[in-house]
């Protein structure tokens, strides 16, 4: 008689399917704190479709991610005039941090079972700094548009 105590109760089908590989939730700070709120919070979402984390986990992401990025644009644009450099880089490097503080608490866990599955994790590399550059310029345009509208 086969005993269940020796049965391995973390295997490799629960992930079986077509699906394209997770980034490490802990690399997204990079893009988070170099491009904004708007770089780290769209990566984080697509990082959750890879997860396939629960509809609430993902709207609490975006939820954080809206809320920090309304965060930046009220402080750069009240506080600091519109200035996006100096002190507005700091701003959105703290802002870009509290949204990866939200999708790494939801994601670490879901991606640490994705790990002892003998999942291996994607390169964010390419992705990070398509995101860091192109977000961080559509969040300095939303800065900017903003401070026009004040």
């Amino acid at each position: 008689m086969a005993d269940d105590l020796f049965t391995p109760t973390i295997t490799p089908t629960a992930y079986a399917g077509p699906r394209r590989p997770p980034w490490r939730p802990g690399s997204l700070i990079y893009p988070a704190i170099l491009g904004g709120a708007l770089a780290g919070t769209t990566l984080a979402l697509i990082n959750a479709g890879r997860l396939r984390l629960p509809a609430r986990d993902t709207l609490a992401i975006a939820g954080a991610g809206l809320v920090a990025l309304a965060a930046r644009v009220l402080v750069t644009t009240m506080l600091l005039d519109g200035r996006v450099s100096g002190p507005g880089r700091v701003v959105g490097a703290l802002c870009g941090a509290l949204a990866w503080t939200v999708a790494n608490l939801l994601q670490k866990g879901r991606f640490r079972s994705y790990e002892m599955r003998g999942g291996e994790p994607t390169s964010l590399v390419k992705a990070g700094i398509a995101a860091t550059l192109g977000l961080g310029l559509v969040e300095g345009l939303i800065i900017v548009l903003a401070g026009g509208l004040r």
